[in-house]
């Protein structure tokens, strides 16, 4: 049977990597970037790190401090970090098949390497994708391969850890006595699947490394835990026990949902942040080749006492399945007439939908209006066609507003470089005629 290989490659510091390719000013600053409504901190540079600030830790906090030490900070930037992930994962597709490609996050891929390790020096392969990516779009990444995707996780850790290196920890390579020194350097805490929470209940056992997890005993742990804990164990061990999902497999439900700057108390305004959510749902429901069939709607009251917020949700079942965003829209907005209370402060709303079905394979009963969801269906391809040739802003759908008070906060945003017209990177003449007369 032939051995097993996978890598995870992510990007650097991925927020933080994107900023500064559009402001290398920022090379060698201590840089963070916040979270949602400039809440928490989600990205760090190395010198933001060496500057003992924590992942997640509110920005309230640190704020005065980390001004003073001469942190540079930004709001979340999402339509320049999805642009810039997209062109990521554009070059993954040249050296892979997407076949063998499982995107992770935002930033993080699986690959599938055994097909290419017959005819392919790997190492090589692997050291000219990163050179590739940094010299195309300017980010720094980091490869972990080893025999199984907990291994190929641990070793994108070793070379994000170690400089020795090089961006590249090839696990098959490493030999054993190197191979648990770095299992004993890592806390359990930090292998793949497990976290902080079963990590202090495996400190019971005298587990307290990855050295200690990966030569425990299998049987007894997933009885005292799951069998998840077993196949880490045998992923450590490189018995390859996680397959790579297959990305063609469209996702069970749909969800969008985001905080407001600042509680709300206006009907009006949460149905225009509803009406967004809507949409975004909807553009990953065509992309997927979807249908509908239920609509659920969630808004959360804020509350003077932990955990600070209430949810109160309605679902409805839809008479047919549906991808028409019309139906989908006004759907969901009658579910805030049932939810919304006067003389309450809302601080998020969500919408999800469920129930779905490929379009493809969907078959419309006889009692359905067929005529209708023809003509709708070709409503929908022209509303497609104009936001693809116009730009997606070009017409909206939905409940309009002229308050924008749902809009998260975002005091300290970059320009969104590659999206945004009004926003293009431009070159300052100044700086220009400085560099002519160097």
């Amino acid at each position: 049977m032939k051995q097993q290989l996978f890598a995870l490659i992510d990007i650097n510091n991925c927020y933080v990597s994107c900023e500064r390719v559009f402001n290398p000013q920022l090379n060698g600053k201590p840089v963070v970037v916040l979270s949602n409504n400039d809440g928490c901190v989600v990205s760090r540079s190395n010198e933001a790190k060496a500057l003992n600030i924590g992942m997640a830790i509110p920005w309230y906090e640190i704020e005065k401090e980390a001004l003073q030490a001469g942190v540079k900070v930004f709001s979340s930037n999402y339509a320049l970090y999805g642009d810039m992930s997209r062109r990521f994962f554009l070059i993954l597709q040249q050296y892979f098949h997407t076949d063998d490609l499982e995107p992770y996050s935002i930033d993080e891929c699986f690959i599938r390497l055994t097909p290419y390790a017959e005819n392919l020096d790997i190492e090589q392969y692997c050291h000219d994708l990163i050179n590739t990516i940094n010299q195309w779009i300017g980010l720094p990444c980091c490869i972990g391969v080893g025999a199984t995707k907990t291994q190929a996780k641990l070793a994108n850790h070793f070379a994000k850890k170690r400089t020795g290196f090089n961006s590249l920890c090839f696990l098959p390579d490493l030999d054993l006595c190197s191979y648990e020194s770095l299992l004993q350097e890592t806390p359990v805490a930090d292998v793949w699947g497990v976290g902080r929470k079963i990590s202090k209940q495996l400190q019971d056992y005298e587990i307290y490394n990855s050295y200690d997890l990966t030569f425990a005993n299998e049987h007894h742990l997933s009885r005292q835990f799951s069998v998840l804990i077993a196949r880490t164990i045998r992923e450590l061990k490189g018995q390859s026990c996680i397959a790579l999902d297959d990305p063609a497999i469209p996702s069970k439900r749909i969800l969008s949902s985001r905080s407001f700057a600042s509680a709300l108390s206006e009907k009006p305004i949460i149905k225009q942040a509803l009406t967004f959510h809507v949409n975004r749902a909807y553009k990953r429901l065509t992309a997927q080749q979807q249908l509908c069939a239920c609509v659920h709607v969630a808004l959360y009251e804020k509350i003077p006492y932990p955990p600070y917020k209430k949810s109160a949700s309605h679902a409805v079942g839809l008479e047919y399945a549906t991808d028409d965003l019309l139906v989908l829209n006004h759907t969901a907005l009658n579910q805030i007439d049932v939810l919304f209370k006067e003389n309450k402060k809302y601080v998020k709303v969500e919408v999800m939908f469920t129930a779905l079905h490929s379009k493809q394979q969907h078959i419309h009963d006889l009692w359905q209006p067929l005529d209708v969801i023809q003509q709708r269906d070709d409503l929908m391809k022209t509303l497609l066609e104009m936001k693809q040739r116009y730009g997606s802003d070009c017409i909206q759908v939905g409940y309009h507003s002229t308050s924008l008070a749902w809009q998260m906060k975002q005091h300290h945003r970059s320009p969104r470089y590659t999206t945004c017209w009004q926003e293009l990177l431009t070159i300052d003449d100044s700086a220009m005629a400085v560099t002519q007369n160097k």
